[in-house]
């Protein structure tokens, strides 16, 4: 791949589809255009490989812990039947299904500096990436949308909380950082606190099952992956990381072999959806607090880092059938013309190690 990377290596299923594959590969221009814009904003779909399934629910099995017993056994004697048990689940698809109507006199006026329907297309592609990036991270069916999928912290938080587990997650995943003891603020860093940081970003990526992190995306705010670079040049290294190019010529920054990604901000494009400004404690701080809770104020000076492995047995997605873009022509008795965009995913989790949140990361 000439030293270029598109996705997470080390995976994937070889039914599994990327938007990068469909931005390169797809012979309906409409279709390319769209899964290009949902990339070029920085919609967290194209770290995902989608399976096409034709199912609204995804039945599954995973092993957490349940094993089958090794039987070592001396010769002439006869084997010993044994079994795993797993774990049955089931994950739901949810769907996007949008209309960009657009009056057949305004895409007819000559004045139009640019195509209407192409800007609302643009417009309409910008807004979901918001909200499936917030969602990604921060949606449940408590206090969220129950239109839409659970996001990973619910997940995570669901093994530790609520005791219920339902998405496979180990309670270990959700890794307290130990805030001072991790301090990598501009005023409290030390050679202690960051070799101590990067140590815990070590454990995060041995918790999802890669250690040296291939398949998996590491996800921060833009002020943490700034804090990683001060936290290597302080400590006279590049501790890891390094920079590579993907086929759209993007630069890509990694740590070991886990993409570095920055999901951005919420619908308003002020709010980060994850939280943490990295200004020392007071009234101006936005982040988490030391419990990982969103909030404001004094004891809001700390981070978190989210890490998903994306390889076969672990994190996927499906899709009921490719994105849709479709042109549907004047509607209304021919007054408007309509664009359909609709699309049904879903998301699914066959390892007990596939999502894992360093929390607690002082960074103000």
């Amino acid at each position: 791949m000439d030293g270029r990377i598109d996705m997470p290596q080390g995976i994937i299923s070889s039914n599994s589809y990327t938007l990068a594959d469909y931005a390169l590969n797809s012979n309906q221009p409409a279709v390319q255009r769209v899964a290009m814009s949902l990339i070029d904003y920085g919609n967290i779909a194209q770290d995902i490989s989608f399976v096409n399934r034709k199912t609204l629910i995804k039945n599954g099995r995973r092993f957490e812990g349940n094993l089958p017993a090794v039987n070592w056994s001396p010769l002439n004697s006869e084997g010993v039947s044994v079994k795993g048990t797993p774990t049955a689940y089931a994950e739901q698809s949810y769907f996007i299904r949008e209309y960009i109507d657009v009056d057949k006199f305004i895409v007819e006026d000559e004045n139009e500096i640019e195509d209407p329907r192409a800007q609302q297309a643009r417009i309409v592609l910008k807004s979901i990436t918001y909200d499936f990036n917030n969602k990604f991270f921060k949606n449940d069916h408590i206090t969220g949308d129950v239109n839409s999928f659970i996001g990973i912290r619910a997940r995570i938080d669901d093994a530790v909380s609520g005791g219920q587990n339902r998405f496979g997650v180990r309670p270990e995943n959700k890794i307290d950082g130990g805030g001072a003891a991790i301090d990598i603020s501009q005023a409290g860093l030390t050679a202690k606190t960051g070799g101590a940081f990067l140590e815990m970003l070590d454990l995060l990526l041995w918790s999802v099952d890669s250690p040296e992190g291939e398949s998996v995306v590491l996800y921060m705010n833009d002020y943490l992956r700034r804090r990683l670079h001060f936290v290597l040049r302080f400590m006279g290294t590049s501790g890891g990381l390094d920079q590579t190019r993907d086929q759209f010529n993007r630069v890509i920054y990694q740590y070991k072999g886990a993409m570095i990604r920055d999901p951005g901000v919420k619908a308003d494009q002020t709010t980060r959806i994850l939280a943490g400004n990295a200004i020392a404690a007071g009234a101006g701080s936005v982040g988490e607090t030391a419990a990982g809770v969103d909030s404001t104020g004094a004891s809001a000076n700390f981070a978190s880092i989210y890490a998903v492995n994306y390889s076969e047995d672990h994190f996927q997605g499906w899709q009921f059938e490719p994105i849709n873009v479709q042109d549907m022509g004047l509607v209304y008795n021919g007054a408007i013309y309509r664009t359909l965009i609709d699309w049904m995913i879903g998301f699914w989790n066959d390892s007990t190690r596939s999502l894992g949140r360093l929390y607690d990361i002082k960074i103000g």
